[in-house]
């Protein structure tokens, strides 16, 4: 019998179906399309399945900002970033998307360390990258590299 080497299918789970319904029948801008659609047949206000959905898309709006507020309270404000005062560390980014998430930092003056195992590219250095070479899978040569990284571009 010939073995099946693709990947299994999503299971169905609870927190799957939360997560759709969250975003269909259960959010907001969904719930409001109910009433919007009522007023655009031309269903009066005071008709009952109006009354109803606009309370469902009320309370569901309400539910939505008080789920924006717990999250405001419990994680605080978000912090200010300053790119000019941080340092990025992108690994594998001598090559391939890493390389271009470097240039795409150092264009806008942010201090980049590129550290990868491949060789050095030779158009990092015009634009601002500093680069190392390192094997992120030696803990030894990840914290060496950190060291001078911290000492050189920090």
């Amino acid at each position: 019998m010939p073995q099946d080497d693709s990947p299994s299918p999503a299971r169905i789970t609870i927190d799957l179906l939360l997560k759709v319904a969250r975003r269909t029948f259960l959010h907001p801008f969904a719930a409001w399309m109910i009433p919007l659609s009522l007023r655009a047949q031309a269903t009066p206000y005071h008709h009952l399945s109006f009354q109803i959905s606009t309370a469902y898309a009320s309370l569901l709006t309400f539910l939505y900002f008080l789920s924006i507020l717990n999250a405001r309270v419990a994680y605080g404000r978000p912090r200010q970033v300053e790119p000019s005062e941080d340092v990025v560390v992108i690994t594998g980014g001598a090559s391939g998307l890493g390389f271009l998430l470097a240039e795409f930092y150092a264009m806008r003056g942010v201090a980049v360390a590129v550290v990868d195992i491949k060789p050095k590219n030779e158009l990092q250095e015009s634009r601002g990258i500093a680069y190392y070479q390192c094997d992120v899978a030696n803990a030894e040569h990840v914290s060496i590299t950190a060291k001078k990284i911290q000492s050189e571009v920090c």
